[in-house]
């Protein structure tokens, strides 16, 4: 049964290609094998997806949100509040569910395995049980990753909120996934593309790059030309079913 079967692409606008915007690593595509995908939630309440893959240069982490407080996975559209908006980072990790399993993230079956979470309070990594993606494990695929800058914040204890300390620290974000091995996008699947199209275009425009997100040193969600390391945008129409858009079952 899985875990996130009322997350799905029903009444969601459809995604499409866009250019956007520890180990550092420089923007690139990566090829990468999935060692573990597991499910977690904040204590808010949103839920997230934690990827670590295997990678030429060694292992990458990340989590992902795939939800927020309200468990909702979309977000409505600016200029026209009719419409739902996936979330980004629910796109992410959907994608990287089709591209390696065919199936989406809703149709994903999950397992109790342990593994070793960071641990906040104790600040160190513990063994927990966590819910694991199972058929995601050494599963194959190219992942777009990108370098960006971005501010240290720091509780502001009259408020409660976490604000900008003036200082700022690089970290890498998976921003797009690519089928292996034929570098499709999962837009391009439905889109019935033959060849490979955006790949090279998201290579040649991001390559080496660095986005300057931090807002404390003046950046605007800017891309930087220094050499180093978008959100999905809606299209019209709603979502299609997509569980076998790469020949896998």
């Amino acid at each position: 049964m899985s875990i996130f079967g009322n997350l799905t692409n029903e009444g969601l606008e459809e995604t499409t290609d866009r250019l956007g915007g520890f180990q550092t690593r420089a923007t690139d595509i990566y090829p990468a094998t999935i060692k573990a995908a597991y499910a977690g939630q904040s204590a808010g309440g949103a839920r997230n997806v934690t990827i670590v893959a295997e990678l030429p240069d060694g292992e990458y982490s990340e989590t992902i949100y795939v939800t927020n407080k309200k468990g909702e996975n979309w977000f409505l559209n600016q200029n026209d509040k009719s419409k739902k908006v996936p979330l980004p980072g629910f796109t992410t990790i959907d994608d990287i569910c089709l591209v390696t399993t065919g199936k989406p993230l809703a149709e994903q079956d999950s397992e109790e395995k342990v593994v070793k979470v960071y641990d906040f309070d104790e600040r160190k990594e513990l063994p927990k049980s966590v819910p694991m993606l199972v058929d995601l494990i050494g599963q194959t695929l190219f992942l777009g990753i990108v370098q960006q800058t971005v501010d240290k914040n720091q509780k502001n204890d009259s408020t409660g909120e976490y604000e900008p300390t003036g200082e700022t620290r690089d970290e890498n974000v998976i921003e797009k996934v690519f089928h292996d091995p034929s570098k499709m996008t999962v837009v391009e699947a439905r889109q019935g593309a033959t060849e490979p199209v955006f790949y090279e275009k998201w290579l040649s425009k991001n390559k080496g790059q660095v986005r300057n997100k931090a807002k404390g040193a003046g950046g605007k969600g800017t891309q930087s030309g220094r050499p180093g390391g978008g959100a999905p945008q809606s299209g019209a129409g709603g979502q299609k079913k997509t569980s076998s858009l790469f020949g896998k079952n």
